[in-house]
């Protein structure tokens, strides 16, 4: 069983409006006190799940960087920078935090991003 895995409960009251894949993706989160590095652990059109060495508060909204990275080497590809606010926030049993945020304001060029991405690393990682 993998512990960074484990979800908070009440990260299980929070619908989701589109399947989230499995992916890892390294992302830059900017809070209006600070900005770290993280990665996904999931991700749709509509949110994500961060794993990161700093903690993230419940409501909190932030700005939130995808790049690409295709075979541990960052893609020619512009990141996506998306405006998110945080459903969820807990500490990991690996001395970790993990969150999950929703995409607040996407516009249809973001959304088209992420559908291709989301397509394209999604049939990648199927076992």
């Amino acid at each position: 069983m993998n512990p960074q895995r484990t979800l908070p409960a009440n990260a299980q009251l929070h619908r989701r409006k589109h399947e989230r894949l499995d992916l890892r993706m390294s992302a830059e989160v900017r809070t209006a006190r600070t900005s770290f590095t993280a990665t996904t652990r999931d991700l749709s059109e509509g949110g994500a799940g961060l794993n990161s060495d700093r903690p993230l508060e419940e409501g909190e909204e932030i700005t939130l960087g995808l790049f690409l990275v295709l075979d541990e080497i960052e893609a020619d590809v512009p990141p996506l920078w998306v405006k998110a606010r945080v459903v969820w926030a807990s500490e990991t049993d690996s001395n970790g935090y993990a969150a999950g945020v929703r995409f607040e304001v996407i516009s249809d060029e973001q959304r088209a991003w992420l559908r291709q991405v989301v397509g394209q690393m999604g049939r990648g990682n199927k076992s």
